[in-house]
């Protein structure tokens, strides 16, 4: 998952992760070569430097960590990561006066999208929510933002809704609100109490240690999970086995083949070494779904995380030495929506141009 309010550090830590070798592609045994040498963590501090490989099979073209992280020490790259705060509490950074104005425009206007597309949230007269969306509406450039996870919340039939890597629990509290038998799973023991407290059913650990019976959900949501899972096809599998006749997962991740990552290159915010072991584009994302037994499966591109991305692979690129990057200035909010409009215009030509792949399968 992509945060706006982020810490730049590159600050050593003592905790060594241990690894072991990754020499070949992890989707179709092709020898890797090498993309990047020496990354280092500059966002949340955990230890080490980190290679990444490029698959050369052009009907591939996975990314991933070599050497990659020893599965019982990944834990130690989590130490200080976001979902560990209340995304619901008191914010982490005090905004200007001019952004604090501006959150809340912004605020105002995706919760009349919302109302008006999905007739979800405090209720405003019909008239005035489709005025107030207009503005959403036109640009799209929010849209994406707005609609997911919601457009398959938001539905009249609903049923048991499983969240894979639920952190706080937000999600998850959307779905109770809108009547979901919600329940969820993170492997990060701070982010599982910030839920708990909460009063949602959220279990620690990861998804095969939960032993949930067959065919038990309807939606099992995956945001920003993937990439950090040793064995995504073996996830897969296990959510296809949990979900009942024509239910659906929806996976979101970052997307290894955007214009974002072409521009800033090892500074790109979607690499997060060493937590995203993996980078998917869409080709091998969709072919690692049919894999895993899937009957359809769709993956199209997302404009939902581009703004915060650009803004913070610049200040990545910016800050080698530690800078903060908390918040994000009028200026900066300006610049990403800029990244955005670019990445909408490219996208009518090219479905999968946007920073965000989005993953729709049905058992």
């Amino acid at each position: 998952m992509i945060s706006d309010n982020i810490t730049v550090d590159n600050r050593p830590s003592a905790a060594e992760i241990k690894t072991r070798p990754c020499p070949e592609c992890y989707l179709c045994g092709a020898r890797g070569e090498s993309l990047y040498q020496g990354l280092r963590d500059l966002l949340f501090g955990a230890p080490g430097e980190w290679n990444l490989k490029r698959c050369p099979n052009s009907e591939c073209g996975l990314l991933w960590l070599d050497p990659i992280p020893l599965e019982v020490e990944i834990v130690k790259a989590y130490a200080s990561y976001f979902t560990h705060s209340d995304s619901t509490a008191t914010p982490l950074c005090r905004p200007s006066s001019i952004g604090l104005h501006a959150a809340r425009c912004f605020r105002l206007l995706g919760s009349a999208y919302q109302a008006h597309r999905f007739n979800y949230g405090e209720g405003v007269g019909r008239p005035l929510r489709w005025l107030l969306a207009l503005p959403v509406l036109l640009t799209r450039l929010e849209c994406d933002g707005f609609d997911i996870p919601l457009r398959y919340l938001a539905i009249p039939d609903k049923g048991r809704m499983l969240d894979v890597g639920c952190g706080d629990g937000s999600t998850m509290k959307t779905a109770q609100d809108l009547g979901w038998s919600a329940e969820g799973v993170d492997f990060d023991p701070q982010a599982v109490e910030v839920a708990r407290r909460k009063g949602l059913r959220v279990k620690l650990g990861g998804l095969t240690d939960c032993r949930y019976p067959d065919d038990s959900f309807d939606l099992v949501l995956m945001s920003h999970v993937i990439e950090h899972v040793h064995d995504p096809l073996a996830t897969l599998r296990e959510i296809r086995r949990l979900l009942r006749a024509g239910g659906m997962l929806v996976v979101t991740t970052p997307n290894g083949h955007t214009w974002g990552h072409r521009h800033f290159g090892a500074d790109w915010r979607g690499l997060e070494p060493p937590r995203h072991l993996y980078i998917f584009n869409g080709k091998n994302l969709i072919a690692l779904a049919q894999r895993a037994g899937y009957a359809q499966s769709i993956v199209s591109s997302t404009l939902r995380i581009t703004p915060s991305a650009f803004v913070q692979s610049r200040a990545i690129r910016r800050s080698r030495r530690g800078a903060k990057a908390r918040s994000l200035t009028l200026p900066q909010r300006l610049w990403g929506h800029a990244a955005a409009l670019a990445e909408l215009l490219m996208r009518k030509w090219n479905p999968l141009a946007a920073h965000e792949l989005l993953l729709e399968a049905r058992k």
